[in-house]
């Protein structure tokens, strides 16, 4: 049980700390490249490091058939709250989690043990998702913004998204592994992005950002496949960077695609 609260409570710092980070480092680059380097592996490369600590590899593998459920029901989530932003950040923030949520449950109760079809439900919402945004709501593409995040914003998303990774290892401490799968997936990233975008660079920008946002949730289903094959062979260390290397290689994959088609 000590090993236990031990990994939760690091969890919180070291997955704090990292999305803040990635979140500074993202705003300098515009939508484009800060919507794809904010989806490089972060909340689930963490989770997935101390679900396999505090369990084992097997269940790692059999979380990850749910986490493309999970991926899509983030995109949805993006695309509602996209949608909703015109309105008020409020609104948007509170429909688009407790529809993650809704989706989160009926989803546990639907639940499909094949990740072949999974993947096939997630590709299916993915492009629905994205030709939504550009040919129907038609976002723009915002460039960078001189705008600066405040020590306080920073701070937010540490404890933010430090909670959440947390809360997800003691959830899988408890539930069994395709709802710990499900709940890998949670926002966190992508909400407190989303909040910090709109309050600090205005609703445009976030809107842009959360567009590209959509396309780059397809490198959280590269790495988490690879970590489907890499665990059980070379083990967590070495099964983290070879998974981590090829995410990193999808978003270089990425980066020419978006800046020709969006």
């Amino acid at each position: 049980m000590n090993y236990f609260i031990i990994k939760a409570i690091s969890s919180f710092f070291i997955a704090g700390t990292w999305i803040a980070l990635s979140t500074i480092l993202a705003e300098r680059f515009g939508s484009k490249i800060g919507g794809l380097i904010s989806n490089l592996p972060s909340n689930i490369l963490i989770s997935l490091i101390f679900i396999a600590l505090v369990n084992d590899v097997t269940y790692v593998t059999d979380a990850i058939i749910s986490i493309p459920i999970g991926i899509s029901i983030c995109t949805v989530f993006l695309v509602i709250f996209i949608y909703l932003l015109k309105y008020k950040l409020l609104i948007a923030s509170a429909v688009s989690v407790v529809l993650w949520f809704l989706l989160a449950i009926i989803s546990s109760y639907f639940k499909s043990g094949s990740l072949a079809f999974n993947l096939i439900i997630y590709f299916f919402v993915s492009i629905t998702a994205i030709f939504y945004l550009e040919k129907v709501l038609k976002i723009p593409t915002t460039q960078n913004s001189k705008k600066h995040y405040s020590t306080l914003q920073v701070i937010f998303r540490v404890f933010f998204s430090g909670s959440i990774v947390a809360s997800i290892v003691v959830i899988s401490k408890f539930c069994n592994p395709y709802f710990t799968g499900i709940f890998s997936t949670f926002p966190a990233m992508l909400l407190s992005t989303m909040i910090i975008l709109s309050l600090n660079q205005g609703s445009k920008f976030a809107q842009s950002t959360g567009k590209i946002l959509t396309l780059s949730l397809s490198n959280i289903v590269v790495y988490v496949l690879a970590v489907y094959f890499t665990y059980p062979i070379f083990g967590i260390t070495l099964g983290t960077l070879i998974s981590y290397l090829f995410s990193t290689l999808w978003i270089v994959f990425l980066y020419p695609l978006v800046k020709r088609l969006i």
